[in-house]
């Protein structure tokens, strides 16, 4: 039996980043300094709306690869709204690592003893999920192509005033 290598394989960073971005969106709900999760964050449900763009990206990118097409004008769209996804994500990193590495100023607050290790845990799958959408990116680039209008089908170009 032959095990895919990472670089030949598309649908191992595709499994890691569903996998990452649910572990991610769970611990979106999760307060940090008061050790609870909260339902009733709308900034919890606005990261869900953002993850979806990411997991129809995803759904995009894994049909182009298996159907082998070209590049298109949706897919252009939504990736360039996918990178405002991930500039949201890299916020919500720095918050974080602000937060965490932050914790001495917290003199005031009783911290759970396990604050480190679960802000780690969170900043490590924050950053874990920003470099394998960069890796995502890439392949799409090596595998699907760039996006120019050699690559677009006849019929998407309306040439008639």
């Amino acid at each position: 039996m032959k095990i895919p290598s990472l670089k030949k394989s598309w649908k191992v960073p595709v499994v890691i980043s569903v996998v990452l971005l649910v572990l991610v969106t769970f611990s979106n709900f999760y307060g940090l300094l008061t050790d609870k999760f909260h339902f009733d964050n709308p900034s919890s449900y606005f990261f869900m709306l953002l993850a979806t763009v990411h997991v129809v990206y995803l759904y995009a990118f894994w049909f182009k690869l298996t159907e082998n097409e070209y590049p298109d004008k949706e897919m252009r769209n939504l990736e360039y709204g996918f990178y405002a996804v991930v500039a949201f994500y890299v916020y919500k990193l720095v918050d974080i690592t602000s937060v965490v590495f932050g914790y001495s100023t917290y003199d005031d607050l009783i911290l759970a003893d396990h604050f480190l290790i679960v802000g780690i845990a969170i900043i490590l799958g924050y950053l874990s999920l920003c470099l394998i959408t960069l890796y995502v990116f890439s392949i799409r680039k090596a595998k699907i192509g760039n996006y120019t209008t050699d690559c677009y089908v006849e019929e998407d170009l309306d040439t008639w005033p």
